[in-house]
């Protein structure tokens, strides 16, 4: 049984809007700490690992950690009539499977959603991936403003760095952009760490930047021939995580 009351209604609809772009299932992991899931959408070229604490939610109720498979654009469509002023209760009930939501203010509605059978092994590990060369930290209007530049001239771009800057290329056919965001400069916290470069599809970065709603910062992590991953966190309540693989270029 699981029962969780959460007022911050932006919080979870922006969340799940991002997600739901990329990731059709999820499986939620419910536990004592909080609300967390980890996904990757059928390709396997994006990787979600979304956590809400514990804290966050007016009320928290469970009585053993659970799993419980959604899918999330289904899930999506409900949450996003939510009001501002509603409190959403979300529920598992014993020897149901069924994942209900319910939304109270002036009046109550309840939506239910069928809990889906995914497998625990469709789960991938996010603890492997080590091998990042480069770390910056900037605020998330510039990484979303380079992106859409590169949109402009084609459908991939190449994320690179020497450590100290964080260059952010894409070649058309006919013109190319660069977009070069050195260290220290407006907007830029921080980049350290040492050579590093790979190439990934502009059609899921630019829906991964939609998390701008949640964070105004983004760290950006990058290697060489290596997934991206960027993190959105919301202090103390909230933390969204997206993991890219890179686009490799056959000869």
């Amino acid at each position: 049984m699981f029962k969780a009351e959460l007022e911050e209604v932006g919080l979870i609809q922006d969340s799940m809007k991002t997600i739901s772009d990329l990731i059709s299932e999820g499986l939620f992991q419910l536990t004592e700490e909080g609300v967390r899931l980890v996904a990757a959408d059928p390709a396997m070229v994006a990787l979600v690992d979304f956590n809400i604490e514990k804290d966050v939610f007016e009320s928290f109720e469970l009585e053993k950690d659970e799993k419980v498979g959604l899918n999330l654009e289904n899930l999506y469509s409900i949450l996003r009539r939510a009001n501002s002023g509603d409190t959403i209760t979300f529920e598992v009930r014993e020897d149901d499977s069924k994942f209900y939501i319910t939304m109270e203010d002036s009046s109550t509605r309840e939506f239910s959603l069928p809990i889906l059978n995914l497998s625990e092994d469709d789960i991938p590990d996010t603890e492997s991936l080590d091998q990042f060369k480069m770390t910056s930290n900037l605020e998330t209007t510039v990484l979303e403003s380079a992106i859409k530049d590169a949109m402009v001239v084609g459908d991939s771009v190449t994320v690179s760095s020497t450590g100290s800057n964080l260059r952010i290329e894409s070649k058309g056919d006919q013109s190319n952009v660069n977009f070069n965001i050195e260290k220290g400069s407006e907007g830029v916290m921080d980049i350290e760490g040492s050579e590093a470069s790979s190439m990934f599809s502009l059609d899921y970065l630019s829906s991964m930047v939609k998390a701008k709603k949640l964070s105004d910062n983004v760290e950006l992590k990058l290697g060489n021939d290596f997934p991206m991953r960027l993190n959105f966190e919301v202090p103390e309540k909230a933390r969204l995580s997206f993991v890219l693989a890179p686009r490799i270029e056959e000869d």
